[in-house]
């Protein structure tokens, strides 16, 4: 088996690790949090506090790992990408950053690096099925891909959890979404466009335009694109009132003891303390379904797993990332460059093998 480095060991990072190891790789976390080496060490997995932008020797200190899988905060993920890109690294991200990591193609491969971005859950498995639906039918004139994790138990006021991070949901309803009508790429405000959902198994939900497409709007020519995440319906009602008076704007600022304070800190303070008290518990669901000829479409369901205490978000992502690290171990995934998951769309034994993985984890992709 192949040896991996894992940058990052938070909640993702840290699945990842684990299941990795499990499965027979000898698996690496670098991490600069030193309070995290005991639990990797009674795992079995080895720690060492490194941070890859203070690497004396990078080259050297990389060598030894087949393949990086990048779990970083989001705000730094495109950075590290870039280093690795220039040293020609084999890298599977599932850092959601704001940039275009498609900028990287070129590079990647002059240094014979390969990319395999946004490999979660969504963006990642979604962009996987979009591909596979476009490619089996040849053409499309549609995509439409509804993605959420939410608590199987919503309590009020917030009637949700953060299995993730303040700053990442507040993200989520402020930064513009992208998508495609009629072949014209559009951006609309996320809290501007609520919509009702009826067709799933939880209720009452409603969605909103989120900024999920990313690659996917480039790399299919299909006319009419949109992702939307669900949300239980209270909630989205109250972030909309909270944004509606300005709490999650960047550009205001309250003063305290003489020191300005950006308002959408304060929030995020916020609900990092009160989102921590509610339970962990979530479901994921979803749908994605292209539109031709035909129609092809799937839905996605997983569960919370009180055996473990692992999200479902958790296991979803960490399987989709995992599963392809160990593909390109195998050999079963030979390319070089930038390839966005949609591209792997094009071989329906990798996603098989990616939704035959998540199957064993708890999480359903089923065609519909």
């Amino acid at each position: 088996m192949g040896k991996v480095l894992v940058l990052g060991g938070g909640r993702q990072g840290s699945f990842i690790g684990k299941k990795l190891s499990k499965e027979g790789h000898e698996v690496v976390i670098w991490d600069i949090r030193e309070e995290l080496r005991g639990p990797f060490e009674e795992a079995g997995i080895k720690f060492e506090r490194k941070n890859l932008f203070l690497l004396q020797e990078p080259e050297k200190e990389l060598a030894p790992y087949y393949v990086i899988i990048d779990a970083l905060p989001g705000s730094i993920g495109f950075k590290a990408l870039e280093k690795l890109v220039a040293l020609g690294k084999r890298v599977v991200s599932i850092s959601f950053g704001s940039e275009d990591y498609l900028l990287l193609s070129e590079r990647a491969e002059k240094t014979g690096a390969l990319v395999i971005p946004d490999a979660g859950i969504a963006p990642g498995l979604t962009n996987m099925l979009a591909g596979y639906g476009f490619y089996k039918m040849g053409r499309a004139e549609s995509l439409k891909i509804w993605i959420g994790g939410i608590p199987n138990e919503p309590l009020p006021p917030f009637y949700h959890n953060i299995t993730w991070s303040a700053e990442d949901l507040i993200d989520e309803y402020t930064r513009p979404a992208r998508l495609k009508e009629y072949g014209i790429l559009k951006t609309v405000i996320p809290l501007n466009n609520i919509q009702s959902e009826m067709n799933f198994p939880v209720k009452p939900l409603s969605s909103f335009p989120t900024d999920g497409l990313r690659s996917l709007l480039y790399t299919l020519p299909i006319p009419n694109m949109e992702e939307r995440t669900l949300r239980y319906a209270q909630h989205l009602q109250a972030m909309k009132t909270i944004y509606s008076f300005g709490f999650f704007d960047e550009n205001l600022t309250v003063d305290f003891a003489g020191i300005s304070i950006p308002i959408k800190s304060v929030t995020e303070k916020v609900f990092k303390e009160r989102f921590s008290f509610f339970p962990q518990e979530d479901l994921l669901i979803g749908r994605v379904v292209i539109k031709g000829e035909k129609t092809i479409s799937f839905k996605i369901y997983g569960e919370y797993d009180y055996e473990r205490k692992i999200t479902a978000m958790s296991r979803g992502t960490g399987t989709v990332a995992s599963c392809l690290a160990t593909m390109l171990m195998e050999g079963m995934i030979k390319v070089r460059g930038v390839y966005p998951p949609e591209n792997l769309g094009k071989h329906p034994e990798i996603v098989n093998r990616v939704i035959k993985d998540l199957a064993r984890e708890g999480i359903g992709i089923r065609p519909e």
